[in-house]
């Protein structure tokens, strides 16, 4: 029964078109993840603090190092954002001037306004090097005038947004190339067990058929009868090894016939090495009248018949 369902190749084909339809998800959501990381990473922003309202100190001549992303030198867009009021009602209202020297030298005006107007939001776009942001504040000829102000500002460096074009292509063409070798390696690994297989002696590849429907059946796979073990435990126990060895070249010698194998040849068991780390077998569990038990639908319910487990669980109950 067991050959038959490989030979037929239903439960082989639908595996993999499983298996298939699974790498394909997970290759589909790698993609989409990898462009929303990107996203991400290009809206983020670096923010650099200037003076904070509550803080105590001022800071009138702060410097900017505005990084070359990739050697591209390309400009990075940087937002500005001051308030300034009075520390209490006591104190004189006061100038205050905001002005930007570039990396060339050359100075501008950014704002100038008392203390009691609204500072707004500037959006700069700054060239790679060393910026140079600097607040004065005005009162006569008073050089402590900043004494009377609460000062706050930051400049936010959007730096990867310069990129963000090229990102986007280096995330489609990395979720690509990860679809591409994965098939690239699954069929590399194909070959080579496609190869060790045409390699393997006979009664190597039917043993490895048998155990790859009993794994399919314990994982959760189609169910099979009591009936079809009889072969396998029906079997005395004053039966001796050379006709045990007999019956079975007869299967095989009968398997080959009606599949057309006519150059599989009998393989002699003496000839085939042991396993030394199985050791010995023995009939223990074998013997005796087979009767049907309607718990048993799968390999994986005789196992646990046979191992003691379905005793302890009632037991437990």
């Amino acid at each position: 029964m067991a050959r038959e369902s490989s030979a037929d190749g239903k439960k082989p084909k639908k595996d993999a078109k499983k298996n298939a339809r699974t790498r394909f998800i997970a290759t589909l959501v790698t993609w989409i993840l990898l462009n929303l990381i990107w996203l991400q990473a290009s809206q983020a922003v670096a923010v650099n603090e200037v003076n904070k309202h509550g803080r105590g100190d001022f800071d009138g001549h702060y410097v900017l190092d505005v990084p070359d992303m990739m050697k591209m030198d390309r400009d990075i867009p940087v937002d500005l954002s001051c308030d300034f009021e009075k520390k209490n009602a006591s104190v004189p209202e006061v100038l205050i001037r905001i002005e930007h020297e570039l990396p060339s030298g050359e100075i501008s005006l950014i704002w100038e306004g008392n203390s009691t107007d609204e500072c707004p939001d500037y959006a700069l776009s700054l060239s790679p090097g060393k910026h140079i942001f600097k607040t004065t504040v005005i009162h006569g000829d008073n050089s402590y005038a900043w004494r009377n102000i609460s000062a706050e500002m930051e400049l936010g460096m959007h730096v990867w947004e310069p990129l963000r074009l090229e990102g986007f292509i280096v995330a489609n063409v990395l979720g690509l190339f990860l679809g591409v070798a994965d098939r690239a390696i699954r069929n590399i690994i194909r070959k080579r067990r496609d190869a060790s297989i045409r390699n393997m002696p006979l009664h190597k590849l039917r043993q490895k058929e048998d155990w790859e429907q009993i794994a399919h059946s314990m994982s959760g796979g189609d169910a099979v009868e009591v009936e079809d073990l009889v072969g396998f435990i029906d079997q005395g126990v004053d039966e001796s090894a050379e006709m045990q060895r007999r019956r079975m070249r007869e299967k095989f010698a009968a398997q080959s016939s009606e599949t057309g194998d006519e150059d599989d040849a009998l393989i002699d068991d003496e000839a085939i090495d042991q396993d030394d780390e199985l050791g010995p077998g023995t009939t223990e569990g074998l013997t005796g009248k087979v009767e049907e038990d309607r718990n048993i639908r799968t390999v994986g319910d005789l196992w646990r018949k046979l191992s003691g487990n379905e005793g302890e669980k009632k037991r437990k109950r």
